[in-house]
């Protein structure tokens, strides 16, 4: 149970914060500058962004195909990324102030901005409680759980946003732009990798050298949280580290000291912020290493090429579950591939690695078959093709009762398993 609610809690609240963190912000500084029209347009992009999230998750869900989850957020993600490095930009150069404010560009810059974060991340969160609820019966104490686990995710990283925001609001303009340009930087590098990974899976950049420069980053990814938790402490650091507010001209002792108390109550929302902080490190950090102990691969059965050609009987595979081979290819490597019947005559063969994930594996759990890396449902009838998370689908042929893969092909495919 405690592991089941942590797998729905802790990526809940990891992308509720990656959203939520960068918009109070955001909303700070625009507050800090007394743009109305600014804070209008903020409100508008923060309510397409929502709505615009569920409708996506929707069409997702009831059309399965019509849309391509990865190709959706590439595309928000791209935009995002545009409209976070122009807002960057016109807030350091100063522009931002005067007459400057209420410009068209301005305008949609921030309504750019704050709609794909929304969409990007949006879809992310609302795909969560979805998946949750295709994977088991409907009100069953399972997806109780799951839905538990979800909403305590999305509150602690609403308190989490909100205590950013009113640390944030304490903050000097300087001081504001200051950690925005920290955060574009982060969240730049995130999603230039995620950019990244979808074009080499959809082909659009080439492997090889590429692939090994980017392995690292892609199996790693999951560390960009602490970035985001990194930047949340910049607030609370930051507003700490300012100094008390001079005393102004011709403030007698009683408002000077009114104005000190003020300032003292500001910080209050940076020790909060700081516990609160505290509280999401520990439970992604130490909750994440419970809540994903990975189900180890059950050994692959050694096979060998005879003619070119590696045969399984098809008496081996004719249950429907996952099955799992290994050859070893002319350089050494372990050439791992899996084989599940689909129905009838149809298999789904393809290598046990994903273009975005890599050799990480499948393992096989209440009749599906997942990612181990990142806990993605396969959809049987779509392993053998290309996309996604399913496995890099592999060529075979049915003769005499037996499955047949090309040895060359393996040995083409050796370097994902270096």
């Amino acid at each position: 149970m405690g592991q089941t609610f942590l797998q729905q809690m802790i990526p809940a609240m990891e992308q509720g914060v990656a959203l939520l963190v960068p918009l109070g912000i955001l909303l700070a500084i625009l507050q800090s500058l007394g743009s109305r029209c600014g804070l209008s347009v903020f409100r508008k992009a923060l309510y397409w962004g929502f709505w615009g999230s569920i409708f996506m998750v929707a069409v997702k869900t009831g059309t399965r195909n019509a849309v391509s989850r990865e190709v959706f957020e590439g595309i928000a993600a791209g935009f995002s990324l545009a409209g976070e490095w122009c807002l960057l930009m016109i807030l350091l150069s100063g522009r931002s102030t005067g007459s400057f404010q209420s410009g068209r560009f301005f305008r949609i810059v921030i309504f750019l901005t704050v709609m794909t974060l929304g969409l990007y991340r949006g879809m992310e969160i609302w795909l969560l409680p979805v998946s949750a609820a295709a994977a088991a019966e409907w009100f069953s104490y399972d997806v109780l759980v799951k839905m538990g686990g979800f909403l305590t995710g999305l509150l602690l990283a609403g308190l989490g946003g909100y205590l950013t925001f009113e640390a944030a609001r304490a903050l000097t303009y300087r001081r504001l732009l200051f950690v925005l340009a920290v955060q574009t930087a982060a969240l730049s590098f995130q999603q230039i990798i995620f950019l990244i990974q979808i074009l080499m899976a959809r082909q659009l950049l080439p492997g090889g050298m590429l692939i090994r420069a980017m392995a690292p980053f892609i199996d790693h990814q999951s560390w960009f949280i602490f970035a985001v938790f990194f930047i949340t402490l910049l607030v609370p650091v930051t507003l700490f580290l300012q100094k008390k507010p001079a005393r102004p001209n011709g403030a007698n002792p009683a408002e000077y000291r009114k104005i000190l108390s003020h300032a003292i109550h500001k910080k209050r929302w940076g020790t909060a912020s700081v516990l609160c902080l505290a509280v999401m490190a520990a439970v992604s950090s130490f909750g994440s290493v419970y809540a994903n102990q990975k189900e180890q691969l059950v050994p692959a059965v050694p096979v060998t090429a005879e003619g070119g050609k590696i045969g399984i009987p098809l008496k081996q595979v004719e249950d429907g579950h996952l099955h799992r081979y290994v050859y070893r290819a002319s350089g050494g490597e372990e050439v791992r591939f899996i084989v599940i019947q689909k129905g009838g005559s149809a298999y789904g063969v393809g290598l046990d690695a994903c273009e975005i994930c890599g050799p990480t594996g499948y393992i096989e759990k209440d009749g599906q078959v997942i990612c181990r890396l990142c806990d993605v449902m396969m959809n049987k009838a779509t392993i053998g093709m290309r996309g996604g998370c399913n496995p890099v689908p592999l060529k075979y042929t049915v003769e005499n009762g037996q499955l047949y893969v090309m040895q060359n092909e393996l040995e083409q495919e050796r370097k994902r398993f270096q």
